[in-house]
């Protein structure tokens, strides 16, 4: 759209109301003419004199336009930037009088947009006028920076709450296996169909998790669901959810088991099972986050057309890469401005007034839902962030209990009664970690930031491990395994349970891996030992595979069939009148007893 063809879908009294704001602009009152003169000043040197005269914050707002929105002014993006909007961006649209009134003077933005839009001439024209923008920046914290408080704004006044934190690299180091491992002994019951986690699982998974989940039952303040509703589980309502959809667990009747990629994941890296299941949920996550933000409803309603979870994913990450430095702290009020103001947005539903608070009618989110960040992209996001990305330990966190942490939907018909829009609501720093650089390809390689843990036990003569310090809970997890309990901080290796499970080569490693880096100093010779003799039992015996036992009518026929060319590759002497063949060489057997004119009759049923 040029100049002229913006200037005449205007009305007459439109056009003179723009020439009055320039100083002796002569024009006649016909359209063409006041057409022709408003061009004519625009598009001359005269403009560089109306730009001289804008405001910093209007000057901005032209640039931004111009070099970074191909013309069209982005309301949201550029209060997410700056922080405030020209005045001439804020009228009421329903408020008449506003634009009558003989006290507010015309802003010189008004002969520069036409529909928030600048035409293409008009933009040439002013590109060398105002200069490309700086990209927007944002504070960072580190850890001696980042708050112990946070304010929550309560009705009775400002209250102070503790900032919690949260290293989650550390977590899942220890975590992910623990949580295999449970699966593994078929602790974890799920639903035959949906394959959410029971309240008994809920309970049990939360025991392995170090600190339990991120809140605790004392934070929850019980409120009815209509008002928000439990703000538990969230960390052991993921990991089901995450091991399923990675393919490491799938449903067995009524529990969760291993599958065989599970099991081969409990001895791989932690950080490269830890990016097979990001990317896994990436592509395929299932139930969508957004159905845990119980209080927007409408959500299988008939026509709401949510997008695909995938699209969503796609776009946070790609706002994680560009706007979290590795290894800093950043507000998450900081992202979102950062989402709005680089054009990190996506759309949640195709039809937003199937979605509502409280009230399908009065409460619709197509009033506002369609545009408003907060309301769906920001709970989106908190969700995805807080339960899935911080429990994979990608993402440290930072944040407060939810009640009335973010004030950002208060305005909306039906919120008044509400403690919170969604139990993520307090989530209010995040710093993306090593783990979470190197799953979302921003390093190569990985290399761990954890703390050395202090040993956990020695042992004495007697294989009695004495604990130096309480037992993590995926540790107390592998102890449970492997040793029988004497006394608070005393175990006894159980050797029948240990060459029990030692059949499988992986376990057996992976208990020799736990007892090396948990003992104080060096393993004694007596348990080096134990391990020793279990290697060579446990190898001693070979499982060579199903076999048939054939009874010969003579010790003498045995004695031929096992040394004639014919049948002997395929058979070995079991007694003194029978041969032992493997299933797998029963058929050739056969033919080589066909040969010598002898038939094995088929095996009665």
């Amino acid at each position: 759209m040029t100049l002229k063809e913006a200037l005449r879908s205007l009305t007459v009294i439109e056009l003179k109301q723009r020439c009055s704001q320039i100083p002796d602009l002569r024009t006649g009152n016909v359209k063409d003419s006041l057409v022709n003169g408003l061009a004519g000043y625009l598009l001359s040197d005269s403009l560089a004199t109306l730009v001289a005269g804008l405001s910093e914050l209007e000057r901005n707002a032209v640039a931004e336009t111009i070099h970074n929105w191909n013309g069209s002014f982005s309301a949201v993006a550029f209060k997410a930037k700056y922080e405030a909007l020209p005045s001439f961006f804020t009228h009421d649209p329903y408020n008449w009088l506003s634009h009558r009134s003989k006290d507010s003077q015309p802003s010189a933005l008004k002969l520069l947009f036409f529909s928030q839009t600048i035409p293409t001439d008009l933009a040439a024209r002013l590109a060398p006028l105002v200069p490309q923008p700086p990209p927007m920046r944002i504070a960072t914290l580190d850890d001696e920076q980042l708050p112990e408080t946070v304010t929550i704004k309560r009705f009775s006044g400002d209250e102070p709450e503790p900032l919690r934190r949260a290293d989650t690299e550390i977590l899942v180091h220890q975590e992910l296996p623990a949580v295999l491992r449970l699966i593994a002994e078929g602790s974890i019951g799920v639903g035959a169909k949906t394959g959410l986690p029971s309240a008994a699982a809920i309970r049990r998974l939360e025991s392995v998790l170090l600190g339990g989940d991120w809140y605790d039952a004392d934070d929850d303040e019980d409120a009815p669901r209509w008002a928000g509703g439990p703000i538990r589980p969230i960390r052991p309502f993921a990991w089901p959810l995450l091991l399923q959809t990675g393919g490491l667990a799938k449903i067995d009747g009524s529990k969760l088991g291993l599958t065989a990629k599970g099991k081969k994941a409990l001895s791989q890296p932690v950080h490269e099972v830890v990016k097979q299941l990001y990317e896994r949920w990436q592509r395929k996550g299932s139930p969508d986050e957004l159905r845990r933000v119980d209080l927007i409803k409408g959500q299988t309603s008939k026509g709401v057309r949510l997008t695909a979870p995938m699209d969503r994913r796609l776009v946070i990450e790609d706002a994680l890469r560009a706007n979290c430095p590795v290894g800093e702290w950043l507000a998450v009020d900081d992202l979102f401005r950062q989402m709005k103001a680089e054009g990190y947005r996506f759309d949640v539903s195709g039809n937003p007034w199937k979605l509502y608070l409280s009230d399908a009618n009065y409460g619709s989110l197509g009033y506002d839902g369609a545009v408003n960040f907060e309301i769906l992209e920001a709970r989106y996001t908190l969700a995805y962030l807080f339960e899935y990305l911080a429990t994979l330990g990608m993402i440290d966190i930072a944040y407060s209990r939810p009640y009335r942490a973010r004030p950002d939907y208060y305005d909306h018909w039906g919120a008044d009664d509400l403690n919170f829009l969604s139990r993520y609501d307090g989530l209010r720093y995040l710093r993306l970690n090593a783990l979470g650089a190197y799953c979302l390809d921003l390093t190569e390689h990985y290399v761990a930031q954890l703390a050395e843990r202090s040993p956990l036990f020695r042992i004495d003569a007697d294989l009695n491990l004495d604990l130096l310090r309480p037992a993590e809970p995926a540790e107390q997890l592998q102890l449970e395994q492997i040793a029988k309990s004497l006394s608070a901080d005393r175990w006894g290796l159980n050797r029948d349970v240990i060459f029990s499970r030692s059949a499988d080569a992986d376990e057996r490693e992976r208990i020799r891996a736990f007892l090396e880096t948990s003992v104080e100093g060096d393993l004694p010779p007596e348990a080096s030992n134990l391990l020793a003799r279990i290697d060579e039992r446990a190898t001693a015996l070979t499982d060579a595979g199903p076999a048939r036992l054939i009874q010969c009518r003579d010790a003498a026929l045995a004695a031929m069939l096992s040394t004639d060319p014919a049948t002997a590759a395929h058979c070995s002497r079991a007694g003194e009148r029978q041969l032992c063949v493997p299933q797998k060489k029963l058929n050739a057997f056969r033919k080589g007893l066909a040969k010598l004119d002898f038939v094995l009759p088929e095996l009665a049923p």
